[in-house]
Order: C-alpha cells, then sequence, then structure tokens
C-alpha cells in the first residue's frame, strides 16, 4: 500500500502518538450500512467515486444519494452484487446512475452517500489533492475504516501492491531553431517523487539531467536552442520512494521519443524609430535588432506617404556591421505628412518575419497588420511639438561642470516676474531655492540655477540617476515638475524643443541656450 499523506484524524496512543494512516473521522450521526464510500478521483478527467458494498447479498441502491458540499445526486434502479463495486462519474453531466450533477474539488471536498430514506451511512472528507495528479483517496482495505492516497483501482479491490509513479506529458513538437523548449511533466505517487530525468540524446551526444520541480506535481527542464535539422531523442523516468519507475513514452527506455529542429522564421527582437513625432525636415532613423540561428539575410524598412497604395511603397534596405543590429533611414518629409511604414526580416533560408507581425492561416491574412494594406501599417506623423506656452523647467544636468544646474524657460510672449518662486529636489520645499526679489525672465527667455555645493545657490544637490524637480509660484502652487518615475535615469535631460512638452536625453548640453 502507498505511504499514507494526510491525515483526517489523529489515533491517540498512550504516552506516544503515532499515525502512520488516516482514519475516517464521522461528520454527525452515520447509519450503519453495508454499501460504502470506497475510493475517490478528485483529479481526473472525469473525477469519480465508487462504492462497495461489503455484505454477502446484493443491494438495490435506488434511492440512495450522493453529494458534494453543494449538490446532490440520486441514484435510479441500480443494484450492487455482493462484495462488489459501482462507479458513478462526477462531470456534472448528470446523466442517471452513469454521472452525477457534481464535480469534486482537487482542493478537498466532503463527498456525503445516504440511503433511500435520506439517512447519511457514509461520509469523508477529502484532502487537498492538487499535488497528486492521478492518484485517488481511497480505503486502504475494501470498507475498512483507513483512508489513504493511492494508485487508482476503480471498478476493482484496494491494492496493498506498490504502484510506479504517474507521468503525464505531451510529445514534443514544433520546435525551431530560434527558441529554447520549457519542456514539462507531471508526476504523481503516493509514496512520493524522489527525482524526475530526462534523456537526451542530441546528435552525438548523451545526457540524463534532471528536471527541477516547480510545485504541484510540475517538473521542468529547458532544452536550449538549437541547429536546424538537429535530430533529438528523449525520454522522461520518474523514480518514487520506493524506487519503482515509469517511462514516457511507455516504449521507453527501449524506443524513445524523438523531434528534428525546424528552421524557425527570423525573429525582431526591437525596433527603435528614432522620432515618433518628427519636425518638418527631420529624418527618421531606424534602429532594427534582430535574432536567428542560421544568420540572418537582410533587413529591408518599406514606406508610403499619406494615402498611397502599397504597391508604390518605397524600399531601403537597412545596414549592418554584425548581423544583428540593423539601421536605416527615411528621409524628412513636410509637415503634416503620415508617414506609414512595415520592415521585413529575411534568414539564410529565406523564411520571412514582418514587423509588426503578420498572420496568414490558408494563404489569408487574418492580423490587423497587412503588408499589401497600406492603411493596416504603422505611421509617423510628421509635426512640430506642441509648446506648453507657459513657464518650464527646460533642462537638467545632475553631473554638470562646475556645478549641476536647473534651466527655465519662458515659452510665452511676455516677460515674467518670477520673484519669490521656488525650485526644489526630492526634499521638498524645505529645502527650495527662492528666486530672488526683482528677477524676470524675457519672453523665450531663460534663467539659470546652479546647485550642488559651493554653487552660487547651493541649495541642494541632484541626483544623477534622476529625482523630482518642482518649480513652484510665491502661493506655493507646482507651476512645472519632472517626477524621477518619468526621468530617464541619466544625468543629462531637456525638452527636444524649447517649452515643448516631450522630454529627451539631448546628446550634449544647451546650458542657457535653445535646445533646438
Amino acid at each position: 500500500m502507498k505511504n499514507l499523506k494526510y491525515l483526517l484524524a489523529i489515533t491517540l496512543v498512550t504516552l506516544i502518538g503515532c499515525v502512520e494512516d488516516e482514519v475516517m473521522e464521522t461528520q454527525g450521526p452515520i447509519i450503519a450500512e453495508a454499501v460504502k464510500l470506497n475510493e475517490i478521483m478528485s483529479t481526473g478527467e472525469p473525477d469519480w467515486i465508487e462504492l462497495y458494498n461489503g455484505s454477502d447479498a446484493s443491494i438495490n441502491l435506488s434511492g440512495y444519494k450522493l453529494s458534494d458540499t453543494s449538490q446532490e445526486w440520486t441514484i435510479d434502479n441500480l443494484t450492487i452484487p455482493a462484495g462488489g463495486f459501482v462507479s458513478f462519474n462526477c462531470d456534472d453531466s448528470n446523466v442517471p446512475n452513469v454521472s452525477t450533477n457534481f464535480k469534486i474539488s482537487s482542493a478537498g471536498e466532503k463527498i456525503t452517500l445516504k440511503n433511500a430514506a435520506g439517512e447519511i451511512i457514509d461520509e469523508i472528507t477529502t484532502p487537498d489533492m492538487a499535488a497528486q495528479i492521478g492518484l485517488t483517496y481511497g480505503r486502504e482495505v475494501d470498507g475498512g475504516a483507513t483512508w489513504a492516497v493511492q494508485s487508482p483501482s476503480k471498478g476493482a479491490a484496494n491494492s496493498n501492491v506498490s504502484a510506479a509513479p504517474i507521468i503525464i506529458a505531451n510529445l514534443i513538437s514544433n520546435v525551431d531553431d530560434n527558441s529554447y523548449v520549457d519542456y514539462s511533466v507531471i508526476t504523481s505517487d503516493a509514496d512520493g517523487i524522489r527525482d524526475v530525468k530526462l534523456y537526451l540524446e542530441i546528435g552525438t551526444g548523451i545526457s540524463i539531467v534532471e528536471m527541477a520541480p516547480i510545485g504541484g506535481g510540475e517538473y521542468i527542464y529547458r532544452i536550449p536552442v538549437l541547429n536546424p535539422d538537429t535530430v533529438v531523442k528523449y525520454y522522461v523516468v520518474a523514480t518514487d520512494e520506493s524506487g519503482s519507475k515509469s517511462y514516457f513514452p511507455e516504449t521507453a527506455p527501449d524506443v524513445k521519443a524523438s523531434f528534428t529542429v525546424a528552421n524557425g522564421k527570423p525573429l525582431f527582437v526591437s525596433v527603435v524609430p528614432s522620432n515618433e513625432n518628427p519636425a518638418e525636415g527631420e529624418a527618421i532613423n531606424f534602429t532594427v535588432t534582430t535574432y536567428d540561428k542560421s544568420g540572418v539575410k537582410e533587413v529591408r524598412l518599406y514606406y508610403v506617404l499619406n494615402n498611397a497604395l502599397a504597391t508604390t511603397k518605397t524600399t531601403i534596405t537597412l545596414t549592418t556591421t554584425d548581423n544583428i543590429t540593423f539601421t536605416g533611414t527615411i528621409p524628412a518629409q513636410l509637415d503634416g505628412d503620415k508617414i506609414y511604414y512595415y520592415l521585413r526580416v529575411e534568414d539564410n533560408g529565406g523564411l520571412r518575419t514582418y514587423y509588426p507581425e503578420e498572420v496568414v492561416v490558408d494563404g489569408v491574412v487574418t492580423s490587423a497588420f497587412n503588408h499589401d494594406v497600406a492603411s493596416t501599417w504603422p505611421f509617423i506623423t510628421v509635426a512640430p511639438l506642441a509648446i506648453l506656452n507657459q513657464l518650464v523647467i527646460n533642462e537638467i544636468n545632475a553631473s554638470g561642470a562646475p556645478f549641476d544646474f536647473i534651466e527655465l524657460y519662458n515659452a510665452t510672449n511676455a516677460s515674467i516676474d518670477i520673484s519669490g518662486f521656488k525650485v526644489y529636489d526630492s526634499g521638498g520645499i524645505a529645502v527650495a531655492y527662492v528666486i530672488p526679489a526683482g528677477t524676470t525672465i524675457a519672453s523665450h527667455g531663460f534663467y539659470l540655477i546652479e546647485t550642488g555645493s559651493g554653487s552660487p545657490q547651493g541649495q541642494f544637490g541632484i541626483s544623477s540617476s534622476g529625482e523630482d524637480i518642482t518649480l513652484a509660484n510665491t502661493t506655493d502652487q507646482t507651476i512645472d515638475q519632472l517626477l524621477k518615475a518619468n526621468w530617464p535615469g541619466v544625468p543629462l535631460v531637456a525638452r527636444k524643443l524649447d517649452g515643448a512638452a516631450k522630454w529627451i536625453v539631448p546628446v550634449a548640453e544647451t546650458k542657457g541656450t535653445s535646445n533646438n
């Protein structure tokens, strides 16, 4: 008999408490009858309940009832033979004498058997079986008092013979050279699983690796990316604490499962345009990262303007120095133009992948993107950035020389008196620098605040990885703010255009002068 894992009731022994098996605890008055709950599957497809007749005579079960914690189901005109068994599926399909109107929770629940008079004649609360896939909860001896987690014996006597582990697994298929395989199996055994191993035969190399347990009886192993046309033979062997073994597939180890690595489509790892809202006359530089085990042949960028058809597209072949990162440029366009674009990567085997992803089923494009329909392509609109038309924080350098600085910019058409305005970092308004009385900032002009130890203002230093920077007026109302959450984590940041909404990481500082 499999070793028992769950305790339903503890048998107290004088001086020493020793529990090896689970003893059924009655839950309310139970009328003694020969028919009993005998075995319960709560992790099956379907679940099921087995009854056992421990008497020397057959018994008519008409009117007997089975229930879980929420529903009751009645048996109709069925006889259980002397010393025999009957089983019912529990799949909620409610078929007379075949399937109940409830399922059984794998997390455990109470199952009750009543006679035709409605009297409880047997009752048991199943344990959590979620990690015991394929095992049942049954009486150690048919009709006996002790319940145990065990190997299933539906319609037959509950066995005292130790059974080999149960393995639930699928064959590995559809493997290509551009992705690894996280292969997982589910195993269970009432004795407990000692280990689960994966035999791998890759070319002339043979290895037997331990699969890692991740809970719930599941074990996993990552098979690395392999070259196309590689043949892999494999099988799984699970060993329980008694030394019994099971194999998947069942023909192993003599006949192993196998798969052949296919040449997979190349991958787009990243596509980054230099600007998603360029100004008139500003080119857009694309940086594209790709991957393919067999090698990338080329990457192309296609685009059309405005409502042009896909058949009129312009083609740009991207350049590369390492066959991984490719670059190309869409030239500057006029204000208001829409630039529709997509990319295509081709590997050395002739397979192609599009960006955005295009899905084709039986020759029909089923994805939102269709490379033959320009209106489905992503687009970039050429338009100047919106100017905020207010006093703003315009540029910050947290590693400036000789001092850090914060630059303010007046984006309005009139001068602004900023006497008493405050600028502070994440330390709060208590450490704010207060702009001196009589200070004005001209229309489209700049005002610099140098910060840090020894600086002219010297109120606070700025973290080079970013922090909250706030501009407040004389009544402490926030006029502008750059939050650490929106700071890219580098010392130098600036608005792309003076007074515009978009922040960027510039190539160099423009302290006290235009960012444009």
